[in-house]
């Protein structure tokens, strides 16, 4: 039987993809991702699934060809961070898995930033809800994976609302892309402005 490998591809730039990625990408037959993640290896001429929002149709479609065909699962950032990774291995099953990381999308920010991220909580609100707010009140601060309902802006909003404003935001948009932007303002800066889809967001709090 091959086994599925999931496989995280780091941010987004090419630099950042690990050389073991790309070993057992060549080595593949299938590869599965989102449209964005597929289109950095088109020039391997490999046959493609995308999954769009169809996670179960994926699933369905991997069991199928997973003893005839080894298949790579792309995923941005690192696998073991907010991925595919738990879904997968609830519908294929964990023994039927080989995981390679990636870089995260925090270790990138925090590598931009110089900053080290040991005393930082690291959560996701894309397509999540969680209390954040409490979570920051406890901590140096916080990394946040945004998405459209949760935007920087939105987030900094919600510090100011919740009289949270003397904070620090720091948004890192399009990142390891060459139109990457790293912004650092207080919330009521950062609530007036607008910010790409791919972006990620750390608060820390005044020492």
């Amino acid at each position: 039987m091959n086994k599925v490998n999931v496989v995280g591809i780091g941010p987004g730039n090419r630099d950042y993809i690990l050389p073991i990625a790309y070993r057992i990408i060549e080595e593949c037959d299938v590869l599965v991702g989102g449209k964005r993640n597929l289109e950095i290896f088109a020039s391997y001429k490999k046959e493609v699934f995308t999954y769009d929002s169809n996670l179960q149709g994926m699933c369905d479609y991997i069991n199928d060809n997973k003893n005839e065909k080894k298949i790579a699962v792309i995923v941005s950032g690192d696998t073991g961070f907010y991925s595919l990774l738990d879904y997968l291995q609830s519908k294929i099953g964990k023994e039927c898995i080989d995981v390679i990381p990636g870089i995260s999308s925090y270790q990138y920010l925090f590598s931009r930033i110089g900053k080290s991220y040991k005393d930082y909580g690291l959560y996701s609100l894309h397509g999540r809800e969680i209390n954040w707010i409490d979570i920051l009140k406890g901590r140096k601060g916080i990394f946040l994976l945004t998405d459209k309902k949760n935007s920087p802006s939105c987030i900094a909003k919600e510090l100011i609302d919740k009289r949270l404003s003397k904070v620090t935001m720091i948004v890192g948009e399009n990142l390891s892309y060459e139109d990457e932007k790293i912004t650092i303002d207080v919330p009521e800066n950062i609530m007036k402005q607008d910010f790409s889809v791919l972006c990620v967001v750390v608060i820390e709090n005044e020492e």
